[in-house]
């Protein structure tokens, strides 16, 4: 009989390194307003740290997270790990937000929300309040690209608080928590569904590092929209009497999604395709190309539909889109950053030549797979995923999850999951080199390059035995 999952020591060593990186976190080093966090015991503790002591904690207990997320790679046997994700949150849940922030620029947007504002048109900190000391100059000044009802949310959280300082911007761990419960619960059923394995499902989708560390710790909105979408591709392949799951029920949750993040929705795809992906495996190629693509249009036009509905319902509209170009001028760690600052030397500027030519290029990437894998669905929106994630103009940690979470259902090869738990790594303590000790791009990719090779040559999961037509669900 396997051993109870809490005896493995995996458990346990990524439990300190959240323990460390939910101290190091609340260092007053990090806070944008100079007293500090000014809150009992965090308080004090954020004076005991300085900055150099805290970054130093949360980059080892990254390390940490990372070394015992290795140590509980599913093998046969070893017992399933679905409650360790609630073990490691637990030392980030009322810290400050980790490496971020956002939940800042979340909170005083909902202040906005509560008094009548529109912060499409009342710009971060032009209205004062309790969360104004607390935003970032960059964004002081400028509005957000969140669609509304990722504002509604934000305004929810601090009245739930009552506007508190502090709290308000903790609540706004709430809906990420709610996005990893969601996770946690439909990633292992979609799995059975397609044949790919519910204890890596969880393993890779719910339990890596960057779930942990910046999903729940950085209290992303973002987290919500991937727990959505999670449910809405489970919710694709029941079977409603008398309605469409798949092209009505799951793409009006979809723009529910994208109504949270717009990044949502290509998941249409896979919504729309699963639950006739067996059948389009039997058809000729051009057939199936013709099947998934009505099927994903039509649905495209349900999610693009709840989408327009929710943004006029909730009175914003769409102002979101000319704040767009502001997440380009943040020179996030983005391959088109990379490239850029590798030729500064020439003084021609590349950035936004490269985010044109990469925009593009993700556009001819999806099309590609849409055309070369129509009855594979789920691998169109996974990797389609990653291509928008990195050949945009904006490339942070938290908007892995939604990738994370969809390659986690698909059957990888040995090698390339191996290439995508090592990528995750390298990213995390990249990110992490930078975000801590202001080191520039590409000191810092170096960083994660020594990581991921370390990572690269100590891991040694072992793939599971999946069936050989994963991805297709009857």
């Amino acid at each position: 009989m396997p051993a109870s999952p809490w005896r493995l020591p995996g458990v346990w060593v990524g439990f300190i390194g959240a323990v460390l990186v939910g101290v190091g976190a609340c260092s007053n080093g990090f806070s944008f307003n100079p007293d500090g966090w000014g809150v009992g015991p965090i308080a004090a503790l954020g004076h005991a740290l300085s900055r150099t002591a805290g970054a130093s904690l949360v980059l080892t207990g990254c390390l940490l997270l990372s070394a015992g997320w290795f140590l509980l790679a599913p093998r046969p046997g070893r017992p399933g790990v679905r409650w360790v994700w609630l073990l490691w949150a637990v030392p980030v849940l009322i810290v400050p937000p980790v490496m971020s922030g956002d939940p800042f620029l979340y909170a005083d947007l909902g202040w906005i929300m509560a008094h009548g504002g529109n912060p499409y048109v009342d710009v971060l900190g032009s209205m004062g309040g309790p969360y104004d000391p607390f935003v970032d100059d960059f964004w002081s000044g400028n509005g957000v690209a969140y669609p509304p009802l990722a504002l509604e949310v934000s305004r929810l959280m601090v009245q739930l608080t009552g506007m508190h300082p502090y709290w308000g911007v903790v609540a706004q761990r709430l809906p990420a928590l709610v996005g990893v419960a969601l996770m946690a619960w439909f990633l292992p059923r979609i799995a059975e569904r397609v044949g790919a394995d519910r204890d890596w499902a969880l393993w890779l989708g719910v339990l890596n590092p960057i779930v942990i560390v910046h999903l729940i710790g950085g209290a992303h909105n973002d987290t919500l929209m991937v727990g959505v979408v999670v449910f809405a591709i489970w919710l694709s392949l029941q079977h409603v009497p008398r309605v469409s799951a798949s092209l009505l029920l799951a793409p009006v949750v979809i723009g529910v999604a994208m109504a949270l993040k717009q990044q949502a929705g290509l998941a249409v795809v896979a919504a729309a395709g699963l639950p006739v992906a067996a059948r389009l495996v039997r058809l000729p190629w051009s057939q199936r190309v013709l099947v998934l693509g009505w099927r994903s249009a039509l649905a495209a036009v349900v999610a693009l539909g709840t989408f327009v509905a929710v943004s006029l319902a909730t009175g914003l509209g769409f102002g979101w889109t000319q704040w767009l170009s502001q997440m380009g001028r943040a020179r996030t760690m983005t391959l088109a950053v990379a490239i850029a600052d590798a030729f500064a030397w020439t003084g021609h500027d590349l950035f936004r030549l490269l985010n044109t030519v990469f925009a593009l290029a993700a556009v001819i990437g999806i099309g590609y797979l849409l055309l070369s894998r129509p009855e594979r669905p789920l691998v169109v929106t996974a990797w389609g995923s990653v291509l928008v994630l990195f050949l945009g103009q904006a490339l942070h940690p938290w908007y892995v999850g939604l990738s994370l979470a969809l390659l986690a259902l698909l059957p990888l090869g040995r090698a390339v999951l191996r290439w995508v738990v090592v990528v995750t790594v390298g990213y995390l303590i990249a990110y992490a080199t930078t975000n801590l000790f202001n080191l520039a791009v590409l000191p810092s990719l170096a960083a994660g390059l020594v990581a991921a090779a370390v990572a690269f040559a100590s891991w040694t999961g072992a793939r599971p035995v999946t069936p050989g037509h994963a991805d297709r669900a009857d």
